[in-house]
């Protein structure tokens, strides 16, 4: 059985509701790395495409992107409540 859990005050508290039966053995595993989860319902996750003359020539930083997909937001909240762009 592998339960997560995190130290709190220098105490392991473990994550859930599934405990171990009491007075098992144990082992704690430190871990240097952080541990992600993925969630059951899983979404692709769709980028915008850039038209261009010369693709791969956009400086795409993130704050760009962000930029991006804020317009993009904002003509889909428009387009639906019927507003002219």
């Amino acid at each position: 059985m592998e339960i997560s859990g995190t130290v709190e005050n220098g105490v392991v508290v473990l994550d859930g509701s599934v405990l171990p039966p009491e007075g098992a053995n144990v082992v704690v595993i430190y871990r240097t790395t952080q541990v992600i989860r993925v969630g059951k319902n899983q979404k692709r996750v769709e980028f915008p495409l850039f038209p261009s003359s010369q693709p791969g020539t956009l400086d795409l930083t993130s704050e760009r992107i962000a930029e991006i997909l804020d317009d993009e937001e904002i003509e889909a909240t428009r387009r639906t409540w019927n507003e002219p762009s």
